[in-house]
Parts: structure tokens; C-alpha cells; sequence
């Protein structure tokens, strides 16, 4: 589709970016700092995408805060636990970037970032591992005054069971006691890492339009040289002389892309609901180069009766509640199946298991947990010592319990028999849960070792059992990029105009997630990137 002449324009810009999640406010900012004038555009009424309501984390591998983290290390930890799939020369790029990015964001916004203390790699026994952190960083409290009228505009999660999921999990590791005795319009987390860099977009001349949703990429003989702009009902055709960034989130919530590309099953997205493959209808519609398709940043999921986001059900991680002692995961055969305490996006590989015979044989399944573990840390937003709601399936021994839920009573008394005789002997045999450094970090602080974090026998009726699937937080697959951003044609070359960043490109790190903030970090490296290449009209 042309546009033939200026005048079929409704708006014209330097660069236009798609979203306002991190990578879309960091192209963005960057953009503008190099001297292009910036058109953003947002499709909700609220800012900040899936980044505003995480945990605000960026994993930044290589950084001059915490010492010996080197290129090299980090390079071979990703290759460890990429099995091949990771470009090394992009990945390469993404690793050395990291500083200058930190570095830039923090010249030209109010973010400031520091070391999350103790807080390991999802993997750290990996060669180049770290068990005890230094390379996710979090945004420090952030007084929400500073971006005056937006501070209601920021994209956050109904209040309601605000105790359970990976955002409230989070939040409360970094800084909440801070934000709750500080007063005022303190935050932290994404909503922190948002609202900082909102400001620095302000203050360099970039106003996010929100409700304006980009729907169609419009091309010249030269390239890419525009997009359609949807608002209000109305379309408008804004050109875009040095290049589109499309920074608008993966397609988790669009059902036919989830079925057409995803490698399993996917019960339900984490993130708010606006994240339906925009940008990548939109690139392939200019036969954009795909990668990683079949990837997500995966997260075991509940759904809790009545908890509904805009209309639709919504879905919770689980974290802490699988991890901390007395609860186990079963399938319906009442077996183990994974470490349950081991990070959330490597437990999809057990949940995708497909027996020739039986399917999925690990979809559904159940969080299985007595009352000695309701007692102590409550479950799911029910307080400890709590009284449980009917879909906790409240039984006065295992065989009942078994019938409550359909599980198989010999195969789950058998496997509980199992796991209390490996946590008499201070181990799990089976599934080595107890074993990493991660697997403690989100169990029982009181206790003295790792193992005692996440072991404890399931002994003391009643008995619980929850149902559990697979889930995701956004989507790692889009189109192809280049080191900055340029989104590759089908052809290998790149396509004129057109870029990407965040989740609406393919993931840089593959099927690697190297630990807190292992979305973020790449989507505002390459946002970041992408930003800087447009402003300089370097888009092909």
C-alpha cells in the first residue's frame, strides 16, 4: 500500500514506536535524545504494557556494579541452557550492550537502577552461573508525583487478590516495606521502572498517545514509510521518515496464533489482555523473517473462580506456593513430574510432555499440600491458618482427596510416601528439588538451609489439592532482527523502515531465560538499540 504523496499524511514524524512497555519508552526516549521528533502510540488507555505490572527487574549480564561479571561468563551460561538456539553474534551484542543502555537510561530519565541483592540466576550451577546474583537490577521507589497526571495512567492489575501471582510476589522482595512506610505516591517495581522512564520521555518531547492502536504498516518503493494508526474509531495515516518501531508486545492473548505456533499447551496468559499479535501480523504482512515462534516465557498458572480481567478469566502464576515446604505437584497418576521450586519458564518442558498414549500426561495437574502448609504460610491469598475455599478440595486424608479431584489414590500415596521418606533424609532424590541456590529463594526464609526452604513433609490432615496448568507470560517468537533492531526479510536482508523490540521480536536469548528480568533486560537493550539506529536513519 503507498502513500503517494506527503499530503495523504495525517502526521509526520521522524520515528513512530508501537507501545510503551519498557522497550517501547526506551526507543522511544532514546530516539528523541538523538535528535528525532517521536510520535508514540499506545493501544490501551494506560502505559506501561506487561513491564508495569512485573516485577520492574532487568537482567543486565555484564555490568560494572557487582563484581566479576564478565562477557565471557555470560556468553557460556546462555549457551548452556540455549541447546543451540541462540544466535551468538545478537546475544553477543545484547550482553555488551547492557551497561551502555544502564548508563543512558539513567542520564536521561528517573530511573535508577541497583544491584538486586542475593537474588541468583535462574540456572546458577550452569557454567558461568551466578548462585549468589549481582546481574538482575531493580528499579529503586519511585515517587509517582513526578509524572503528575499520569500517575493514574499506568497500567496495574485489579487490587483484588493482590497477594498472589509473580507482580505481588515481586514487589514484595524489592522495596515494598520502603513504598508502604515512605507515604505519598511512592511505588516500585514495573510501576517504578514505567513511571521513570515516562518521565524522561516527557522531558525529552515524547507524549504517549494512548487508545491508539497501530493496525497496518504502510510501504513506498523505498521501504517501510509509515504505519495506520487506529483511535477513537477513526484511522489516521502518521509517516514515519526514519523508520516504525514495533514495540507492541507478543500474541499470547490471540488464541489462533497461540494454537498455530506455540510447541504446547498454553492454559492462559499472565500479562493484562492486550497483547494479540499486532506487531506480528503486521511484519508479516511485509514478509518478515520469524524466529523462536514456538517459544514463551512459560509460568505454571492458576485460575481462581471468579477472578476476571477485562471480562476475561484471569490467570495467576504460582511461585510461592510451590516452592515453600509441604506442597508437592502431581499429574493424574499422582506423580511427581518436575522440581517444583526450580524456575517457573523451565517447567514447561514437563508440562509439555506428550506420551503417544495418553496425551499431555502432566496437563492438568495439582499443587497437593496438607494443612500444616495453610497453617504456616497460607495459600493463594487465604491467610495462614485460613479457612480454605471449596476449590481447595479440603479432605481428611489422601484417598479422599484423591476422589475429590480424580487423581490416582495408589500413585499419589505412593508418591507422598516417597517424598516424606526423601525429606526425612534432608534431600529429593527424584527431582534434586532443595539442590540450587534458586530453589530456596522463594521458600521458607526462616530456615537455615536451601533445602529446608523448600522441603517438608505432606503428613498432617486435612489434605489440599489445587489445579495447576501452564501459562505464559508473553510470547518469545516474532520477527527476525539484526543487531540493531532491523527487522530481516524473509531474504536475510534487512526491511527498509521497519524495526523491533521487547516481545514483538524474536527473543534475542532463544530458549534461554538467564534469570530475574531476562525479559526486560533484552527488550530495553534492543529497544534501546532500535531507538538510536532509527534516530540515525539507519533503518536499512
Amino acid at each position: 500500500m503507498a502513500a503517494g504523496v506527503h499530503g495523504d499524511w495525517d502526521e509526520t514524524v521522524d520515528v513512530a514506536v508501537l507501545g510503551t512497555g519498557g522497550a517501547g519508552l526506551t526507543a522511544a526516549l532514546t530516539a528523541a535524545v538523538h535528535g528525532a521528533s517521536v510520535a508514540l502510540y499506545e493501544k490501551s488507555d494506560t502505559v506501561g504494557g506487561t513491564t508495569a505490572v512485573s516485577g520492574g527487574i532487568a537482567w543486565i549480564p555484564a555490568h560494572n556494579r557487582a563484581p566479576d561479571l564478565s562477557v565471557e561468563a555470560a556468553m557460556d551460561y546462555l549457551r548452556a541452557q540455549s541447546f543451540g538456539a541462540m544466535d551468538d553474534a545478537l546475544v553477543a551484542t545484547f550482553v555488551r550492550t547492557g551497561q551502555e543502555m544502564v548508563d543512558f537510561i539513567e542520564a536521561h530519565s528517573d530511573v535508577r537502577f541497583e544491584v538486586a541483592t542475593g537474588f541468583p540466576d535462574y540456572k546458577p550451577e550452569l557454567p558461568g552461573g551466578r548462585p549468589s546474583g549481582g546481574r538482575s537490577l531493580s528499579p529503586l521507589p519511585y515517587d509517582l508525583a513526578r509524572v503528575g497526571s499520569w500517575q493514574d495512567r499506568i497500567t496495574a492489575f485489579p487490587a483484588d487478590y493482590s497477594n498472589v501471582g509473580f507482580d505481588a510476589e515481586t514487589r514484595a522482595r524489592l522495596h515494598a516495606d520502603i513504598a508502604e512506610t515512605a507515604g505519598g505516591d511512592v511505588c516500585v517495581a514495573g510501576t517504578a521502572l514505567i513511571a521513570g522512564l515516562l518521565r524522561g520521555a516527557l522531558d525529552a518531547g515524547v507524549t504517549p498517545q494512548t487508545g491508539s492502536r497501530g493496525v497496518e504498516l504502510i510501504a513506498d518503493a523505498d521501504g517501510i514509510a509509515g504505519v495506520r494508526v487506529q483511535s477513537d474509531g477513526a484511522s489516521r495515516r502518521v509517516r514515519a521518515r526514519r523508520g516504525v518501531i514495533l514495540a507492541n508486545g507478543g500474541f499470547e492473548w490471540d488464541e489462533s496464533l497461540v494454537e498455530a505456533f506455540l510447541r504446547g499447551p498454553m492454559r492462559g496468559a499472565v500479562s493484562p489482555p492486550n497483547n494479540t499479535g499486532d506487531a506480528l501480523r503486521m511484519a508479516m504482512a511485509h514478509g518478515a523473517d520469524l524466529a523462536n515462534m514456538g517459544e514463551a516465557w512459560w509460568v505454571p498458572i492458576v485460575r481462581i473462580p471468579g477472578d476476571t480481567i477485562s471480562g476475561e478469566q484471569r490467570s495467576r502464576s504460582v511461585r510461592l506456593e510451590r516452592t515453600r515446604p509441604r506442597s508437592i505437584i502431581v499429574n493424574r497418576a499422582g506423580r511427581r513430574f518436575v522440581n517444583e521450586a526450580c524456575d517457573y519458564n523451565s517447567m514447561a518442558g514437563a508440562f509439555h510432555y506428550l506420551d503417544p498414549r495418553g496425551g499431555y500426561v502432566n496437563d492438568p495437574a495439582w499443587i497437593v499440600f496438607d494443612s500444616g502448609h495453610l497453617r504456616r504460610y497460607g495459600f493463594l491469598g487465604v491467610a495462614p491458618d485460613g479457612d480454605a475455599p471449596e476449590w481447595f478440595s479440603e479432605s481428611p486424608d489422601l484417598d479422599a482427596l484423591a476422589a475429590k479431584t480424580g487423581i490416582d489414590a495408589e500413585g499419589l500415596a505412593r508418591t507422598v510416601a516417597a517424598w516424606n521418606r526423601g525429606v526425612a533424609a534432608g534431600s529429593d532424590p527424584e527431582f534434586g528439588r532443595g539442590s540450587s541456590a534458586y530453589d530456596g529463594y522463594w521458600g521458607d526464609d526462616q530456615a537455615s538451609t536451601v533445602a529446608g526452604r523448600t522441603l517438608g513433609p505432606i503428613d498432617t490432615a486435612p489434605f489440599y489439592a489445587v489445579p495447576l496448568s501452564v501459562g505464559a507470560m508473553g510470547t518469545k517468537g516474532g520477527p527476525r532482527t539484526d543487531s540493531d533492531g532491523r527487522v530481516l526479510h524473509v531474504t536475510g536482508r534487512p526491511i527498509p523502515g521497519l524495526f523491533a523490540a521487547g516481545n514483538a521480536m524474536a527473543g534475542v536469548t532463544g530458549r534461554a531465560y538467564g534469570g530475574a528480568g531476562g525479559t526486560i533486560g533484552p527488550a530495553m537493550v534492543f529497544g534501546f538499540r532500535a531507538g538510536r539506529a532509527a534516530a540515525a536513519g539507519a533503518g536499512g
